[in-house]
């Protein structure tokens, strides 16, 4: 019998390696505000300026990846506490149709305009420094 893959085989495997590239390509998370919601809802109304990363959508442990900002944001959103060697990616799924620039506390270390619907990502560097930009 010779060494190669049989036709069966064959189609087995690159029915295989395709079934890994796709699902390699991009993540599926569930959207909500339930504790294993990868795609975390949260509120804003027209006082709400800051983004608490540890805080702002779980009692028990940090935001997810993905953050869905909803509700009246608008301006300037100051993000704190972010969970280091995380990607964040930033949702502005909000009513009103300025945008919004989110950032490390102070602006120290970029800034990231989304309009909206729109999205932004910023990764969180060492010693919780969110980096946008």
């Amino acid at each position: 019998m010779p060494m190669g893959l049989t036709g069966a085989r064959r189609i087995l495997c690159s029915a295989l390696l395709w079934t890994w590239l796709r699902t390699a390509v991009a993540a599926k998370y569930i959207i909500g505000q339930t504790a294993n919601a990868g795609a975390f809802e949260v509120h804003f109304d027209d006082e709400k300026r800051i983004l608490d990363l540890e805080k702002d959508c779980h009692d028990t442990k940090f935001c997810p990846p993905v953050v869905i900002m909803s509700g009246r944001q608008v301006g300037t959103i100051e993000v704190k506490n972010c969970q280091e060697g995380v990607m964040y990616t930033f949702v502005n799924k909000g009513d009103i149709d300025a945008g919004v620039v989110v950032q490390h506390e102070g602006g120290l270390y970029g800034s990231k305009g989304i309009p909206q619907f729109g999205t932004g990502t910023c990764f969180c560097y060492k010693e919780g420094q969110l980096m946008c930009g």
